[in-house]
């Protein structure tokens, strides 16, 4: 089965804009998505990337219009001006990696925290609500804040920070299969042909 990692933050305004899309095309071509949550100033710092949060009025501007255009196409309601952006992330990544280290596909719940920034202005750094994306998502949410409150969320997210800095990973999303790198959801029809084209070579 091919794969696909993503490495992501779950305030991620691209990263909710691809969520959805990334998931489909992943069964459209029997592929697994392996979900990376991440420290994305740590990622930044690494990559030399500036936060959207604190670039030039301009660019702000652009990725306001930008982003309206994308949740149009997907047929999504987006928030230019979300009431917790930007936030500290590491409760919900760590979240996301305690559902991982469970055995539980994280995919509904990532796509719950990243609705929660930018649809419905929710705090994702408050444990009440992330219990509550949690519960929505279908997930063991007492079971899954126990973990996440553990040494072992908080390493793994270290650990998948670490491995996104070593790929050369400077912003989210980035999606890698093999040792081709896509930034950005605007590329995601490059995952889809590289997919497809496995499945070529495959068949």
């Amino acid at each position: 089965m091919p794969e696909i990692t993503c490495y992501f933050s779950p305030q991620s305004g691209y990263a909710y804009l691809g969520h959805a899309r990334a998931r489909a095309i992943a069964r459209a071509h029997g592929a697994a998505i392996q979900w990376r949550p991440v420290d994305i100033l740590k990622v930044f710092a690494a990559g030399g990337s500036t936060a959207p949060a604190k670039q030039s009025p301009q660019r702000n501007a652009y990725r306001k219009q930008d982003i309206v255009r994308w949740a149009k196409a997907a047929g999504i309601p987006i928030n230019t001006e979300p009431k917790f952006w930007p936030t500290d992330t590491l409760p919900a990544c760590r979240l996301i990696a305690a559902a991982i280290a469970a055995g539980e596909d994280p995919a509904d719940l990532i796509g719950a925290c990243l609705a929660a920034v930018w649809a419905r202005d929710l705090q994702i750094a408050d444990p009440q609500v992330l219990y509550e994306l949690a519960s929505e998502a279908g997930l063991d949410a007492l079971a899954l804040a126990e973990r996440a409150a553990g040494p072992e969320a908080a390493a793994l997210v270290e650990a998948y920070t670490a491995e996104a800095v070593e790929k050369g990973v400077f912003g989210s999303p980035t999606y890698v299969i093999g040792d081709d790198m896509y930034f950005g959801q605007d590329r995601l029809h490059f995952v889809d042909a590289r997919l497809a084209a496995m499945k070529e070579t495959a068949a």
